[in-house]
């Protein structure tokens, strides 16, 4: 997935290190502290449900109720 604020925004975020090597000459200098200690990222869809459109997105949804989803509370 592409990250949010490098789109729109052209900037990177400590995020952005996860991506790229420590050594990589795309990421600034004061993000490459974050590159030593390489964590994994979850990412939880809580529901199916979702109003955007993206195209680089694999989740075939659209905005309205599923069934058999876990509510928020159970999720």
């Amino acid at each position: 997935m592409i990250g949010i604020s490098k789109l729109y925004c052209a900037t990177v975020e400590p995020s952005d290190t996860l991506r790229y090597s420590r050594h990589s000459s795309k990421l600034p200098s004061h993000l490459l502290q974050f590159s030593k200690d390489k964590k994994p990222v979850v990412v939880w869809n809580m529901t199916r449900r979702c109003n955007l459109k993206c195209v680089h997105c694999y989740a075939k949804s659209e905005n309205l109720v599923y069934d058999n989803e876990l509510t928020h509370e159970q999720s």
